[in-house]
């Protein structure tokens, strides 16, 4: 990897060392300590073993420092719920999945809610579309609605010959 040299001016480090004392998240700190290490021409070698970062690293925080500050060694990573429908869309879904049937909506000719039916349904009424089926399957069980799945053999029943057998039984008796 080609080297470049990393040069912080006093302002700088004082920025980054507060900025270290500020940060609540640990790996946010441990960037901070890395560029300042980095900075101030410790070797390279003592800085990969304190904090754990390689070479490549290294540069790459160095680099980010040099376009954007001590903001870009912050967390960028929003956090919270990802969810495209809102609280009240996810109550009318689920009255609307409990009183009608994908046929009475002209959805498909199904009687039950398959996960292509409601992923037609929440595209047609509230233009969301999921990329993962666990989302369809998670609005499923929130609108109370368990996920069957469809199966050519009865598990429950016994097989043909099973009844032929109990039946010849019976009318021997």
């Amino acid at each position: 990897m080609r080297t470049r040299t990393f040069k912080l001016t006093e302002p700088e480090v004082a920025a980054l060392k507060q900025a270290e004392q500020q940060a609540k998240r640990p790996d946010e700190r441990r960037r901070m300590q890395a560029v300042r290490l980095f900075g101030t021409g410790m070797d390279k070698q003592q800085i990969m073993e304190i904090t754990g970062f390689s070479e490549w690293n290294l540069q790459r925080l160095a680099s980010c420092f040099r376009q954007d500050g001590v903001a870009a060694l912050f967390e960028r990573r929003r956090g919270g719920n990802n969810t495209r429908l809102s609280q009240q869309q996810r109550a009318d879904l689920a009255e609307r999945l409990q009183h009608y049937r994908p046929v009475d909506l002209h959805i498909s000719q199904a009687v039950y809610w398959t996960v292509s039916d409601l992923k037609v349904a929440v595209a047609r009424w509230y233009s969301v579309v999921y990329q993962s089926p666990y989302s369809y399957y998670t609005l499923m069980h929130q609108s109370r609605l368990s996920l069957q799945r469809p199966t050519t053999l009865y598990r429950s029943r016994p097989s043909a010959e099973a009844v032929a057998e109990f039946e010849a039984t019976l009318q021997k008796n």
